[in-house]
């Protein structure tokens, strides 16, 4: 494998010293987050080996890729570094350096082979999904080959084959899969088809067999079952757009397979043979002044990694992706109660409607509702895993002021996200925002939440004053305030403060602050895990060049 590395990086130095400037292009990307750790035990920033004894942490992606327009080629690489890094497990530090990624594409008249770290999805990613979250420490590319065929502009025919990196190696389970999208219009032009279909097959290598066999013979005689080193999984999805309407929908199967037995009902780590199924569905409506969206998803037993052994991170050998329903909030306070998707068992509905009856108001109405789809065998009230209702109202006062007010009421299932606490959390989150654009350059804005949670933290107060100085400067100083906290939860009252300083030139962006963040859930992207307590202060740099 690095071999395989060296050589790879070799072929990246000799395009770029051989290549003529004429026909071709070079990019590249620079980034890099520096944390600093400050013990703080009143807030559980410490006891963890970052605190007591390492202090440092730091993560660094550099990024060269190169474009030739005439020979329709193009390759990469990245290197990544890692010191005492939090993000793939954020109570264990982690080492390492290495390739990150590297790919070559090359496109023959309709033809397109990229071979090396491929990112890709089928459909919505229900049954395979590749991609890189570096605020989660998610990147699990597949290392192989790919063929994409263009067959006249309507239909596109994908194949590809490898293994899913894991660090700076790769899994050993080997993934095939299929894929084919069209897109068709009616010959009057008012109704767009692009329906696709899709399979992917993972074959298991002996030594996880192994370990699924261990874990099997130490269950009753009730509970074997004979895993199977083959496991395939098919979808079929289409999306319909006419007038202001479009429609997706997506249905899913997985043959059965050895996959953790379902932790909401069963404390126990164990495994069952098992299919699974998923359906998910998306209607939007538009016209002037309104818009709809409306959602669904069943979900039983989709669980698709390359392995149901147990994992150093919680991400490693992830190979899809259910798209959550719960809406995804980017202020403070309402984005503490979000619902990641289940894999065991899941029944969710959305709703939004978004309403302008001129260009100074927007109304935003959304709701959400999420519970388990077996309701008989168990008592209702424990089957709801998680309920919101939102409500913002956006007004642009004038030119130059801007508000928004609102109120999110949201039902949260501790105990099924958090594996702890109450299945009947409600959260009950008022908030507003206030931007004044002093002139072109100069611009202010404030933001004040409360937030009355009282079978989990207690009661929270958040304010936040941003000064925005274009192109160059931004500062913002904010704190969240436990005032009136649980004592079950938390004993003290405690300060979360955050000072934060970003100056930007052109392409470049360096980043300083100083933060205190409360234990808790943090998603991007519809993902999610839990983090601890944070105290320190961060470094961070973007550069594109």
């Amino acid at each position: 494998m690095k071999q395989l590395h060296t050589v790879s990086t070799i072929l990246f130095l000799l395009l770029f010293t051989t290549a003529d400037a004429q026909w071709g292009y070079f990019s590249g990307a620079f980034q890099n987050n520096t944390n600093f750790f400050v013990r703080d035990p009143k807030i559980g920033a410490f006891n963890l080996p970052h605190y007591d004894n390492l202090k440092v942490g730091t993560d660094n992606w550099l990024e060269l890729k190169y474009t030739n327009e005439k020979f329709e080629l193009e390759t990469g690489v990245r290197i990544d570094f890692f010191y005492n890094s939090i993000l793939r497990v954020p109570t264990s530090p982690y080492t390492g350096v290495g390739v990150g990624n590297f790919f070559i594409k090359k496109k023959i008249k309709d033809l397109t082979i990229t071979g090396g770290y491929i990112y890709d999805q089928i459909g919505s990613g229900i049954i395979y999904r590749t991609f890189e979250e570096r605020a989660l420490g998610i990147d699990n590319p597949l290392l192989g080959a790919r063929l994409e065929f263009d067959v006249k502009g309507k239909v596109k025919l994908k194949a590809f084959a490898g293994a899913q990196k894991l660090k700076f190696s790769v899994q050993k389970p080997l993934i095939l899969g299929f894929n084919a999208d069209g897109n068709f219009t009616t010959k009057n032009g008012k109704a767009t088809f692009q329906p696709g279909v899709g399979i992917i097959n993972r074959s298991m290598d002996k030594e996880s067999i192994n370990q699924i066999v261990s874990t099997i013979e130490s269950y009753d005689t009730l509970g074997r079952f004979v895993p199977k080193y083959n496991t395939y999984a098919v979808t079929a999805y289409n999306t319909i757009t006419a007038g202001g309407f479009s429609w997706y929908i997506e249905g899913a199967y997985k043959t059965s397979e050895a996959i953790k037995k379902d932790q909401i009902r069963d404390a126990k780590d164990s495994l069952i043979n098992s299919a699974g199924n998923c359906v998910y569905s998306v209607l939007n409506y538009s016209s002037k002044g309104i818009g709809v969206s409306l959602q669904f998803k069943r979900t039983e037993n989709f669980y698709l990694h390359n392995s149901p052994n147990a994992t150093e991170a919680l991400f490693d050998g992830l190979l899809n992706f259910l798209p959550p329903v719960s809406r995804q909030n980017s202020l403070r306070l309402p984005a503490r109660y979000f619902a990641p998707s289940q894999e065991n068992r899941e029944m969710a509905f959305g709703a939004e409607v978004t309403y302008s009856p001129n260009r100074k108001m927007t109304f935003t109405f959304q709701g959400s509702y999420i519970r388990d789809f077996i309701l008989k065998k168990y008592n209702p009230t424990d089957t709801v895993f998680f309920a919101e209702g939102y409500f913002a109202g956006n007004f642009k006062v004038s030119k130059s002021v801007e508000l928004e007010v609102g109120f999110q009421y949201a039902r949260y299932n501790k105990f099924l996200y958090r594996k702890e606490g109450d299945p009947k959390v409600d959260a009950y989150t008022p908030f507003a925002e206030l931007t004044y654009k002093i002139n072109k350059k100069h611009s202010l804005r404030m933001e004040v939440q409360y937030q009355h949670v009282q079978l989990d933290y207690g009661q929270w107060i958040y304010a936040l004053l941003e000064y925005n100085f274009a192109p160059h400067f931004s500062f913002s100083v904010s704190d969240m305030w436990n005032f009136k906290p649980n004592p079950d939860v938390s004993p003290n009252a405690n300060h979360y403060y955050s000072v934060f300083g970003a100056y930007t030139l052109g392409a470049h962006r360096f980043t300083l602050s100083y933060v205190k963040q409360v234990e808790g859930i943090v998603c991007t992207g519809g993902v999610c895990r839990l983090e601890p307590a944070f105290s320190g202060v961060k470094i961070g740099v973007n550069s594109t060049f």
